[in-house]
């Protein structure tokens, strides 16, 4: 890790510092008194000591006792000192009776540590690396170097839900599988065999689409899709959505229409990437809607903010200017309110009795991430026990 590498040079300045302080805070040489005027002049920084002052790694001197003997900004800023921590203990600076626990023992063992310390207001984590320096004196001293890991942590934490969803994910189709081959393999009656055969092709369709989007996915999250801007005709994309979607919603009664107008104002999109977006959307709908219900797209020119009631639950920071809003409604179970802040989440998954079949749970994350790469938002208003509607906006070419 860089910081890693960093840290004997942070440790050398810091010293250099230290030193530097010392050496100008010693007791002055008596001195005959001048007959000349004494010209005040500032005092000349050393670049050890321009460097700790400016770097954002916390830097902190602690004695044996746990006083404070030195800190730079950094070091207020991460521990959020309200004022001049100089002379006065650890303890009584950051309340943590672990941290000080930690300082006082390297001071003891005079050896290299480290420790995680979390924080609060506002919430994050800090890594201390602490060394002990010892004085000619045979006084020690810690130095402490402190770095703010929370965005570290948060993507490890991330990583490791990630690896969690994925395995569970992976684990019921693979499961499956194994059934469905031993069945066949045991030599059941030609119908058993032919209807286990299916399900085998069911399950490897499963683990493709899981595979796909997981790709899609990271791709689109790791900046990798350029997204093949023209002048899109809207119909066009609802129209080829309907028609893919089409056999899915027969098979459950399922009625899909839609109410854009011709003439509609063109949309500045990757064609075959809003065709993903709206294919995602439809498939939550069919999920999401019961045996005989409806299902319908539509589509409006609206300019904000002057057309900010045009739309329910627009965010607050949607940008001005014209676009076009697509909207998918369905006739289905509805959101509850508390799972509406999540749903676009990977691997978010509403209660699975009231949905019809499961997905991958990545389909409405990857339509988030297209929509917003086209510099637009998607966002989502549903009422339990009457329907939902997605709402996604792109803009006018």
């Amino acid at each position: 890790m860089l910081f890693d590498l960093l840290i004997p040079w942070v440790i050398a300045a810091a010293a250099i510092t230290w030193l530097v302080i010392m050496w100008q805070n010693r007791p002055p040489e008596p001195s005959k008194p001048s007959k000349t005027a004494v010209v005040a002049t500032e005092r000349a920084y050393s670049p050890a000591e321009i460097i700790v002052s400016i770097i954002d790694i916390g830097i902190l001197f602690v004695n044996g006792d746990g006083i404070v003997l030195m800190h730079n900004p950094a070091a207020s800023e991460l521990l959020n000192l309200e004022r001049d921590g100089v002379g006065r203990t650890l303890m009584s600076l950051i309340r943590d009776h672990q941290f000080d626990e930690f300082v006082r023992d390297v001071a003891v063992r005079c050896e290299d540590d480290q420790m995680l310390l979390p924080m609060r207001n506002p919430a994050r984590t800090l890594r201390v690396n602490a060394r002990p320096i010892i004085e000619p004196n045979h006084d020690v001293i810690v130095l402490l170097l402190i770095r703010d890991i929370t965005q570290l942590s948060q993507l490890e934490r991330a990583r490791r839900d990630m690896i969690a969803s994925v395995s569970h994910e992976l684990r019921t189709p693979l499961a499956a599988l194994k059934l469905l081959s031993e069945t066949i393999a045991s030599n059941p009656p030609p119908e058993i065999a032919q209807r286990m055969a299916r399900r085998i092709s069911d399950e490897v369709d499963a683990l493709t689409r899981l595979v796909n989007d997981l790709h899609d996915l990271s791709q689109i999250e790791a900046g990798r899709i350029a997204l093949q801007m023209a002048p899109t005709d809207v119909i066009q994309i609802v129209e080829r959505a309907i028609e893919r979607i089409q056999p899915q919603a027969d098979s459950h009664h399922i009625e899909v229409n839609h109410t854009v107008l011709s003439g509609l104002a063109m949309i500045l999109a990757d064609a075959g990437r809003i065709d993903q977006v709206l294919l995602n959307l439809l498939h939550n709908a069919v999920k999401f809607t019961p045996d005989g219900g409806y299902i319908t797209i539509g589509a409006q020119l609206v300019t904000l903010p002057h057309d900010h009631d045009a739309l329910p639950g627009i965010p607050a920071d949607h940008n001005g200017g014209e676009w076009v809003a697509i909207t998918v409604t369905d006739t289905g179970v509805g959101i509850p309110s508390e799972h509406l802040p999540r749903v676009f989440e990977r691997f978010y998954k509403v209660d699975q009795a009231r949905t019809r079949g499961s997905g991958t749970g990545l389909g409405l994350a990857i339509a988030r991430h297209l929509v917003e790469g086209h510099s637009g938002k998607i966002w989502v208003v549903s009422t339990v026990g009457v329907g939902t509607t997605f709402i996604c906006t792109l803009p006018t070419a």
